[in-house]
């Protein structure tokens, strides 16, 4: 889930990156006001302008992934995960939604599961590897 752009009018966001086409802050401001209101397109255009500023930002990164998936392009949802698990390994967010897509988008359920077995393994106490054993729990077969 992105972080809150506390539901602001997106006309000040988008004012702002108007006046500085390098406001990074505007840019994810955007596309988080869209990813929460589940316009995944618009989301994809800010994410992107935002990673263009800035291009290594592992939530920015992994909400674009989200969006992507939410607008069916599996392939690079896949791809912008698995960057940020290569790029930020200690970015324990990426690793949960690689494996939901794995296991819910693709039916790749073995390392959609190995994915969140490496999760809770690592980043013992994190909320994302109480959830990764939810999911564990949930795709036994």
């Amino acid at each position: 889930m992105s972080e809150s752009s506390d539901n602001q009018d997106p006309t000040v966001w988008l004012d702002k990156l108007n006046q500085d086409p390098e406001n990074h802050d505007a840019a994810v401001n955007l596309g988080n006001y869209y990813f929460d209101k589940g316009d995944s397109a618009q989301a994809i255009v800010y994410y992107n302008i935002a990673l263009q500023i800035l291009p290594s930002v592992p939530g920015v990164q992994t909400d674009l992934g989200t969006m992507y998936w939410r607008n069916g392009n599996l392939s690079y949802a896949e791809k912008n995960f698995r960057e940020v698990i290569q790029e930020h390994p200690d970015f324990p967010t990426a690793y949960l939604n690689l494996g939901l897509l794995l296991v819910k988008g693709k039916g790749q359920f073995q390392e959609g599961r190995a994915l969140w077995q490496a999760l809770i393994e690592k980043f013992i106490g994190h909320p994302a590897a109480a959830r990764a054993k939810e999911l564990l729990l949930e795709t036994m077969q």
